[in-house]
């Protein structure tokens, strides 16, 4: 489905299924996409990829709230809109509420593979108002490839309004197939290279869940004004049948990747943040913090052994949240069934 009007567009309990990308919108779009399902099916050409459930191409607003979607590349958000926003509303970009499975950057025959992220920012620069919030992830082990579950790609929030990550359960990412030594993906990275207003910038995340995710679960590779805090990121490093999984490397890390200046990376934070990280490189099979990369980081260790059950033990911690905050995921019953915004998120207008 193509939007190429800059007019008001609701996408509502709506069903895509498709081989390319579900819904793309192009410059200028004002554009809702809620309760909706996406279906990723395998492309008929080899040497293809399956497409994004949405890619956006300079948006005015868009909102992807209480969707499912499975065996897709994610969600794309490429740049922003300068024409300026829509008039009343305070968050122009939210990406809240949704459940995705198997982000799957695959080609068919597995001859090869496309970067692919439950969301990716690209270039959405000095936007205030963005939330990516209370998303739920599942990446199976040999039926997915995912790159980083977040990545934030020269993308910036404002001082005063930083790009606010948080409350997200992101369980699963691994190479392919998933005993594959050689992997570059995370649960969330910050990235791009550049001068200080164009790299990664003004970024909070926190209250988030990374489980089971090889190379590393939280990584800020670029930017500056990135603060990590109060998360929980958890892995055994094995899979539940005894499979162990030998690209894992360290659950966090605060390092200049593109070796930027200091008045490019600069005041990024790792702190209060829970970590149990089973690593092949580790000393005793363990490794919290990358070895060089995370001096400041200040890190809380879970008590060893981190099993597969420790793994359990966090999607048990995720229900009960959810539970305690009377917070659906994924598409709900009726639009008059909707939950109120919680408290300690900031509410954005309803239409």
């Amino acid at each position: 489905m193509r939007i190429a009007t800059t007019e008001p567009v609701q996408l509502v309990n709506c069903t895509l299924a498709g081989a390319g990308d579900l819904i793309v919108s192009g410059e200028g779009a004002n554009l809702i996409v809620r309760n909706c399902r996406g279906y990723g099916l395998e492309p008929s050409r080899t040497g293809v990829g399956r497409g994004r459930f949405v890619n956006s191409y300079r948006a005015r607003r868009l909102w992807i709230e209480h969707n499912y979607f499975e065996q897709t590349s994610g969600l794309n958000i490429d740049r922003w809109s300068t024409s300026g926003g829509v008039a009343g509303v305070g968050q122009p970009l939210l990406v809240r509420y949704n459940q995705a499975r198997n982000i799957d950057g695959r080609w068919r025959g597995n001859q090869g593979s496309t970067r692919a992220s439950f969301v990716i920012l690209n270039t959405v620069r000095s936007l205030p108002g963005v939330e990516i919030s209370y998303n739920e992830v599942r990446n199976t082990a040999n039926q997915s490839l995912v790159e980083d579950n977040i990545n934030l790609y020269a993308s910036s929030g404002t001082s005063g309004s930083p790009i606010r990550v948080h409350n997200n359960f992101v369980f699963g990412a691994y190479p392919f197939p998933a005993t594959g030594t050689g992997y570059t993906g995370t649960g969330m990275t910050t990235d791009g290279n550049g001068n200080a207003a164009e790299v990664t910038a003004f970024v909070e995340a926190y209250e988030n869940q990374f489980v089971s995710t090889c190379n590393a679960a939280m990584n800020i590779a670029a930017g500056h004004d990135i603060y990590y805090h109060d998360n929980r990121l958890v892995t055994s490093g094995m899979l539940a049948d005894g499979t162990r999984l030998p690209s894992t490397w360290a659950g966090t890390s605060i390092f200049n990747y593109y070796k930027l200046p200091g008045n490019v990376f600069f005041n990024n934070r790792v702190e209060r943040t829970v970590v149990g990280y089973m690593s092949k490189g580790g000393q005793n099979g363990r490794q919290d913090v990358s070895p060089g990369a995370c001096a400041s980081c200040a890190v809380e260790a879970l008590p060893n052994p981190v099993t597969v059950d420790t793994e359990r033990g966090e999607d048990v911690r995720w229900q009960q949240k959810l539970q305690q905050r009377n917070i659906t995921v994924g598409p709900e019953a009726s639009e008059k069934s909707k939950k109120q915004v919680p408290s300690n998120t900031l509410a954005s207008p309803r239409e």
